[in-house]
């Protein structure tokens, strides 16, 4: 059964030298699996919680790359908030946890890493159905 104790915190390296920062990400070796699809969300007005689901497989990595975004993950018995404030940090959350995402400042934008291809039928919108699946 997946819960909280999977969702991880993941250290990125940041390589550092008098001209700028420079953050490589490997699949497999900074991200716990092969990268499939790259979104991002920016420009959120008005609209503080995002996300709002959970998905049957897919994994994600969420990366607040500038300002400051609050992440609730759920696995159905618990939850946990998590600040992302940094680009040198990756939440990773697994399949079948609950995550909603409050973005805290304007100009926020939140990277997302994904093991999957956009499908409309891998998401769990019904936090009641979501709680169902969670306790079979």
């Amino acid at each position: 059964m997946i819960t909280l104790a999977d969702v991880k915190l993941l250290k990125l390296t940041p390589f550092i030298d008098s001209e700028g920062s420079l953050v490589p990400i490997e699949s497999n070796l900074d991200i716990p699996f092969e990268i499939k699809r790259i979104f991002y969300v920016y420009g959120v007005h008005n609209q503080v919680d995002r996300g709002e689901h959970s998905h049957y497989k897919t994994e994600q990595v969420l990366i607040c790359l500038s300002g400051n975004v609050q992440v609730l993950c759920d696995d159905g018995k618990s939850k946990k908030d998590w600040a992302l404030n940094s680009p040198t940090e990756g939440l990773y959350i697994p399949n079948l946890i609950w995550d909603e995402q409050s973005y805290l400042t304007p100009g926020t934008i939140l990277l997302v890493l994904a093991n999957t291809k956009y499908n409309e039928s891998d998401y769990i919108t019904d936090y009641e159905k979501f709680k169902e699946l969670k306790n079979e």
